[in-house]
């Protein structure tokens, strides 16, 4: 009988352990999911008293690329070129998209979807907007 009791404590104990570790893969998995890289790729300017015209990501002076940390609540530019990180003020999470807002030289917000990996970034300013459009991967 005791040996019975043994074994079936040390099944309860492994039985437990092994839920902790799936607990902490999960916590992984959502740091994860947290983490995106995008490609900036079309942009549009407006200027209210001019209406608006499509630009370049690089007329712009706007990273190709960029890493988005919903953890860190940052985003920084993987170019080179365009050396540069912003702090995101606010995230959240509505109908299938992660909504991003902060401010940096005027108001701005992004929005991701999390299933077609689509990310819009709006910024506007005192009589001028701007509308960039790109893709993300969750790597």
């Amino acid at each position: 009988m005791a040996r019975i009791s043994a074994v079936l404590l040390a099944i309860v104990v492994l039985f437990g352990a092994v839920e902790v570790m799936a607990a902490e893969k999960d916590k992984d998995k959502d740091k994860d999911r947290n983490v995106f890289v995008c490609a900036l790729s079309r942009t549009v300017e407006c200027v209210s008293d001019e209406g608006c015209v499509e630009t370049t990501v690089q007329e712009m002076v706007l990273p190709r690329f960029v890493r988005i940390d919903l953890n860190a609540k940052s985003i920084t530019s993987l170019d080179k070129e365009v050396d540069r990180t912003t702090r995101i003020s606010s995230v959240e999470r509505l109908n299938g998209l992660i909504v991003l807002h902060g401010t940096e030289q005027r108001g701005w917000s992004v929005a991701i979807g999390e299933n077609s990996g689509n990310v819009t970034l709006t910024a506007s300013g005192d009589g001028d907007g701007f509308v960039v459009f790109g893709s993300c991967i969750n790597p």
